[in-house]
Formats: C-alpha cells, structure tokens, sequence
C-alpha cells in the first residue's frame, strides 16, 4: 500500500510540473494565409509613396500568337490583376488563364509562348 501511495504521490507532483509545459494557450499559432512581416521579392516592390494595397497590387496583359484552322494567324490577349500581395507573377499566371479560355470562343489555337507586360 506504502508504494501504491507512494506510486501516485510521484505521479502527482510530476503531473503539477509538467501542466506547463507546451506551447501558450494564450496566443493561437500563426496560420500560414496570416500576412508575415518577411521581405517580398524585388519585382513585388514599387515606390514607397504608393499605399499598401496600391503598392502590391498588380495588373498583367497577355498576349498570346495563335493559328486558326484555316490557317491565319490570330492573337489572342488576356488580362489578370491581383488586389493583395499577388504580385507580377500571379497577375500574369490569371492573365495567361483568361487567354486560355478565350482561345475556343475566338477559335484560334495558341501556336507559341506568351508575352506578358505587367504593371
């Protein structure tokens, strides 16, 4: 009985000590959609008199070279824009999408790479 008891004492003391140990409930950890204070990348930069938004904000024009079936040449142009921490390479990325799904509508067959122009 002397063990039993003394089995749970120890048990005891050692489950007090161990309650705080583990991360803090008092702050929830940070998610990865939360916006971080680490640099962006150069190309994500513009002036500084520029609000935040503003300055994150991008606008891109594809332009894609095409072949009809008859065998014209055609262009086909997409656009994309990000609000938010998108940056050039995703503003293009949604505007060579929207050139993608444009390419059946105008019946003209994307032959070659596109050009983006971001601003």
């Amino acid at each position: 009985m002397k063990r039993h008891v003394m089995l749970w004492a120890v048990f005891g003391v050692l489950g007090f000590f161990g309650a705080g140990c583990g991360p803090a409930m008092d702050e929830p950890a940070p998610q990865a959609g939360d916006p971080t204070t680490e640099p962006r990348p150069a190309d994500d930069v513009t002036s500084e008199e520029d609000g935040e938004v503003h300055q994150m904000a991008r606008n891109c024009q594809s332009t894609c070279p095409g072949v009809r079936a008859d065998g014209t040449s055609c262009s086909i142009v997409g656009f994309g824009s990000t609000t938010f921490l998108g940056g050039c390479k995703k503003a293009c990325r949604f505007a060579r999408e929207d050139a993608v799904s444009k390419q059946e509508a105008q019946g003209c067959t994307i032959s070659s790479a596109c050009s983006d122009v971001c601003s």
